[in-house]
């Protein structure tokens, strides 16, 4: 059941990654090539890095069609709409921005609920801190080497609360489950809880303290 669990969010993660990613690709001026390689990467690269670590070969990445056929159609969607409607599409891009945080946020969540789920469908409950660092690896994996690949400094070193976002909710998630709360409301509370510290952190400027002013 976690297990299933876990794909079906892993899904919905890769969706919004995918999204996220395409969006990110074209503010960066890539090509159709570098758009769709650029998607995958955040759509994917996060859960490579858990199955690798947790000894699932080959990962997912390159064995499930769900995963490659789910982030190729909606990487490809937004790059056709941004292709037809090139003016509209760059003239909006403060809105755009504000909906790349949204998919941003919710594929944080999903990929944190799904790296919890599936690490522990693999190597069980008993030691607490490998469910929730790989759930928060799978969660900000993606983004990372998208913003190694696009030269930007990686948003969990900097960004409003994304890193931790993810690992509050990764460890609420594994508590619950401990409590023994159904895997599927503790996704719910789990993912509410992420996107809901992302939503603030970006709408009042959370931020850890800077040594730098």
């Amino acid at each position: 059941m976690i297990e299933k669990l876990g794909f079906v969010l892993e899904l919905v993660g890769i969706a919004s990654a995918a999204v996220s990613g395409t969006m990110v690709a074209i503010e960066k001026k890539c090509d159709a090539f570098g758009v769709v390689f650029l998607a995958f990467i955040t759509a994917l690269g996060g859960g490579a890095l858990r199955d690798t670590m947790i000894g699932y070969l080959p990962p997912r990445l390159f064995t499930s069609y769900a995963y490659i056929l789910t982030a190729t159609i909606f990487s490809l969607t937004v790059f056709l709409i941004a292709l037809r409607h090139h003016e509209s599409y760059h003239a909006n891009k403060e809105k755009l921005d504000h909906i790349n945080n949204w998919f941003d946020a919710v594929g944080l969540a999903s990929f944190t609920v799904a790296g919890v789920d599936l690490t522990i469908a693999a190597v069980g409950m008993e030691a607490p801190l490998t469910p929730i660092l790989l759930g928060l690896v799978t969660g900000v994996g993606g983004g990372v080497l998208r913003d190694v690949l696009t030269g930007t400094m990686p948003r969990l070193l900097y960004k409003r609360i994304y890193a931790l976002a993810s690992l509050a909710g990764a460890v609420l998630y594994y508590m619950l489950l401990r409590l023994g709360m159904p895997g599927v409301l503790g996704a719910v509370l789990c993912m509410a809880l992420i996107v809901a510290l992302r939503f603030f952190a970006t709408k009042y400027h959370w931020n850890m303290p800077h040594a730098e002013p």
